[in-house]
């Protein structure tokens, strides 16, 4: 039914129809011309087969067959139109028995002689396109998904701006919010670990002239955790000397963890069998040495008796050497004959502090001054006190032996959650990265004449406590050891 309020509108109406019907017989398209309350008042004869024109004119878009949803976004539009004459788009479903059709809709405002007077609205069957979009939209959630059970993420940077852009799946591994991030290469590089910074700036410049980039680095998150990461990309020039760095990355910090727990096995069972040589060396060092050693003493003792003074310094000499291998003997003994610990309840604070008086004296020999800082007035552990002791002898005088002429020996105490920490720091030479790595082998010292079995028994011991020994190291700062011990039952 026409508006009453413009008389005239059956004229209009008329136009619309002798204007369109023509060229609207057949075709993609389709016309509708609706008056303000919304009735529809007229359909062009191209109206798609399976939307009928009885079905549609004389009724209100509102009772067109459509989900609730649909006429909910059919009513927004409307009202931006006729209100202010704005023009409204939309794309909406069709629902018909057994079938489904997705149409956009272009609503325009249709005024006469200065007069809002109706809408006329362009349709297009776009099924097509919407299936595709739909289809697209589900490969790129797929490929989402994907990315994240692999743990990985697309990013793009402009070598030229140096503006970098991440996926979702990049601020996941980086667990960072993207407001956090200043989206620039700059900033990316603040967050790789600074020893591999190089490496990735070298990867860069490497990809523009290879046109391909691969490399592995570290990275250390939002929350400072250390994740080792993995990108491959390409370089693609856009001309103007304008060049974009595509590529994804991936977090490979479980499969790293693993390589490396690997090589930690593959290292402690070569290590394992240099022991189980070294056991058998001592068993028979033990046998043939340690008798003609005792041998020796004797007569070396007997000979200083009856020595004139003059000779004397000769035979201390070689009293010294002697005793010098009689400690490396039972350093072989230990190894090839491990005591078994025997475990009670200890003071580790009242422990460490007798070594530390014990030690005092041969500090004060090589001008070296040990201060003892106990952060708790007791600590409690199972263990076994000659070993224990034993092994921070061992460590305080190598602290000592490596300070020459002299300097400052730390040592402290304190529990941190169920673990006993004892940490003995030194101001010597310190030792480069490859010798650290080899501390501990048996026979590897960086000593004149050390043997490299103190700190090989020292693991032992420490680890016979269910405890661990870690060695920090830089050439001209020192060195600092670590000894953890588990707490006694009741004290973690």
């Amino acid at each position: 039914m026409v508006d009453s309020r413009f008389p005239s509108l059956n004229a209009r109406v008329q136009a619309v129809s002798d204007a369109l019907g023509g060229a609207f017989r057949e075709g993609p398209d389709w016309v509708s011309y609706h008056a303000l309350n919304a009735e529809c008042l007229y359909v062009t004869p191209s109206v798609r087969p399976w939307m009928h024109a009885s079905d549609l004119v004389g009724r209100s878009f509102a009772a067109w067959p459509m989900l609730d949803e649909e006429r909910a976004r059919w009513a927004s539009a409307w009202l931006e139109v006729v209100t202010g004459r704005a023009v409204g788009r939309l794309v909406w479903r069709h629902d018909v028995v057994g079938s489904a059709r997705w149409v956009e809709s272009v609503l325009l405002p249709d005024e006469w002689r200065g007069q809002l007077v109706g809408v006329m609205v362009w349709h297009r069957d776009v099924t097509d396109r919407q299936k595709r979009e739909s289809a697209l939209e589900a490969s790129v959630e797929r490929l989402q998904l994907a990315y994240g059970l692999a743990r990985s993420g697309y990013w793009e940077l402009d070598v030229t701006t140096r503006r970098l852009t991440w996926s979702q799946e990049v601020f996941d591994i980086w667990e960072m919010e993207p407001e956090h991030f200043a989206a620039t290469h700059d900033a990316f590089l603040e967050t790789v670990v600074p020893e591999d910074r190089p490496l990735v700036e070298q990867a860069v410049s490497r990809a523009m002239h290879t046109h391909t980039y691969e490399l592995e680095y570290r990275i250390r998150t939002g929350r400072g955790h250390i994740r080792f990461v993995r990108s491959v990309g390409r370089y693609h020039e856009h001309g103007a000397g304008r060049g974009v760095l595509f590529g994804a990355v991936q977090d490979v910090t479980a499969q790293k963890e693993s390589e490396l727990a690997l090589a930690a096995s593959r290292e402690l069972l070569a290590r394992s069998d240099k022991l189980a040589a070294v056991g058998q060396l001592a068993a028979g060092i033990a046998h043939e040495i340690r008798n003609p050693l005792t041998a020796l003493r004797g007569f070396i003792d007997l000979m200083y008796q009856r020595a004139r003074s003059n000779n004397r310094r000769y035979l201390e000499i070689m009293r010294g050497e002697v005793s010098r291998m009689e400690a490396i003997v039972s350093e072989l003994l230990r190894l090839a004959r491990p005591d078994r610990p025997q475990f009670q309840q200890l003071d580790l604070v009242d422990l460490v502090q007798e070594v530390v008086a014990f030690m005092s004296a041969q500090a004060l020999l090589h001008g070296v001054d040990i201060q003892y800082e106990p952060r708790a007035a007791t600590i409690k552990v199972q263990g076994d006190a000659n070993q224990l002791k034993q092994v921070f002898i061992n460590l305080m005088r190598n602290g000592i032996e490596a300070m020459q002429p002299g300097g400052v020996l730390r040592v402290a105490l304190w529990q941190e959650g169920g673990a006993a920490r004892v940490q003995i720091s030194d101001e010597g030479s310190g030792m480069s990265p490859d010798a650290l790595a080899r501390i501990g082998e048996p026979f590897f010292t960086t000593k004149e004449q050390g043997t490299g079995l103190g700190v090989m028994v020292s693991k032992r011991m420490v680890a016979d406590h269910g405890g661990d020994l870690l060695i920090e190291s830089e050439v001209g700062r020192g060195t600092t050891v670590m000894v953890l011990l588990p707490v006694a039952n009741g004290d973690a």
